[in-house]
């Protein structure tokens, strides 16, 4: 649901951006990639793909003896990862990889750029997060993302210069940060191939912003699973090591986030992790090839990523949004909330019990969210698979308003020839304009 959470860590909400403008470009890893990745080495083999489009290259190691900035030993380390890279993803560069060697305080400096360059956006997503309940009144969106990508960005790709941004290293890369940097390699590969990055800032100017987030989701299970495959060829001491730095990273900031933002952070990485495995089971790596263009035109939606079974057939509804003027307001964004940013919602106040079942039947759904500098105002427009489905979105959803929303704030609930409509507002007499508007009396 943070789509702009998405784009830097990966979006926001999904303004998330991560997601949006430019920072959506940025692909980062952080600390919760590594223990994703080392979990599911320690769990799950992945079986060997048997067919592919493209036939294995043969790399020549490329030579990196004029970047400045590194020892010989990290020279040499990064040549063998780039190989590594291209053997495992079963493609070859197409031009060599740039790669940009930074110290620790300009890592941190290029993150944060990336974070400001949505600042004009924070205000009307925050007070969003506040009327929705996930925020505390106090709190300050900016700040906890600045802390957070603060903590965890190791190293990042970038989309708009095409560059592998590595911190500065005098002795040999550990484990971990040899993974770190074949998981941005393969970032860097796929987006040669493929020209990810610009269907993604697609997206988001055109706010397909549900659509955008299970697209990241491809790009970072694809980057995750070729991650795992790396780490499963380690030695056991290697791999111990591996394991140990990972779960011994930091991981205070992220931990102190509220739930939806961590939820919205992992996904990318977890649960595009999953999704990629079974398109990597089911035809190898072309599959995952093939998904970079099938996915935008589908449409794809998060519903596909979560249900794996869904994609390419469970097609989301589409949604005709009333035209409603707030006198005051502003429209800051007309887009699909999704099934993840229903999940992420849900769980944080009810609960991951309640959370699941009741967005699992999302059939599509649109949404208008308005800002007047200070206050937001919100109206989803949803349709269930069926007729249970709606039924148990609703109920979750006046349980919600109840918790999660402030009293003297304005929340609707209510159900009309198939739809379900919840709208939100700081303002009442602005709630009860939207219900009026929708034929809903009060």
């Amino acid at each position: 649901m943070v789509r702009r959470l998405p784009a830097l860590l990966v979006l926001f909400a999904l303004t998330l951006a991560a997601c949006d403008g430019g920072s959506g470009s940025a692909t980062t890893t952080p600390a919760t990639t590594a223990a994703t990745a080392a979990t599911a080495t320690s769990t799950t083999t992945v079986p060997a793909s048997t067919t592919s489009t493209i036939p294995a290259p043969q790399p020549t190691p490329p030579d990196l003896s004029g970047l400045e900035g590194l020892s010989p030993q990290v020279r040499e380390q990064l040549e063998e990862l780039i190989v590594a890279a291209e053997q495992i993803r079963e493609l070859p560069f197409l031009s060599p990889p740039v790669i940009t060697v930074v110290s620790d305080i300009e890592l941190e400096a290029r993150v944060r750029e990336s974070i400001e360059e949505d600042v004009e956006d924070f205000p009307a997503d925050e007070a969003l997060y506040k009327l929705l309940g996930l925020l505390e009144p106090e709190a300050d969106l900016l700040t906890l993302l600045l802390d957070l990508y603060g903590e965890q960005v190791a190293g990042f790709y970038d989309g708009d210069t095409g560059e592998i941004v590595v911190p500065a290293h005098e002795e040999g890369l550990s484990p971990l940060q040899r993974g770190t940097l074949v998981h941005e390699l393969v970032h860097a590969l796929t987006d040669q191939h493929f020209d990810f990055d610009p269907r993604f800032e697609e997206m988001i100017d055109q706010e397909r912003l549900d659509l955008a987030t299970a697209y990241q989701a491809l790009i970072e299970g694809d980057a995750t699973l070729a991650e795992v495959l790396w780490v499963q060829g380690l030695s056991q001491a290697e791999l111990g090591e591996f394991v140990g730095e990972s779960l011994g990273a930091d991981a205070t900031a992220l931990q102190s986030m509220p739930q939806f933002i961590q939820d919205s952070l992992i996904f990318p990485y977890d649960t595009g992790l999953s999704f990629v495995q079974d398109l990597y089971r089911s035809e190898g790596w072309a599959a995952v090839n093939e998904a970079y263009t099938l996915m935008p035109d589908l449409p794809g939606s998060t519903e596909q990523v979560i249900e794996p079974d869904d994609y390419g057939r469970d097609l989301p509804m589409e949604i005709d949004m009333p035209q409603i003027d707030l006198p005051g307001y502003t429209l800051e964004r007309t887009s699909v909330w999704g099934e993840q940013s229903f999940r992420v919602m849900l769980a944080q106040v009810l609960g991951e019990s309640v959370a699941a079942p009741a967005a699992d039947g999302w059939g599509g759904d649109a949404y208008h969210h308005w800002f007047d500098g200070e206050n937001a105002a919100l109206l989803i427009v949803y349709r269930g698979d069926t007729e249970r489905d709606l039924e148990e979105l609703e109920n979750a959803l006046v349980a919600y308003e109840e918790a999660a929303v402030a009293e003297e704030d304005y929340g609707l609930v209510a159900v009309r020839e198939g739809r379900l409509y919840l709208v939100l507002a700081d303002e009442v007499a602005v709630g009860e304009q939207i219900g009026r508007t929708l034929g809903f009396a009060g």
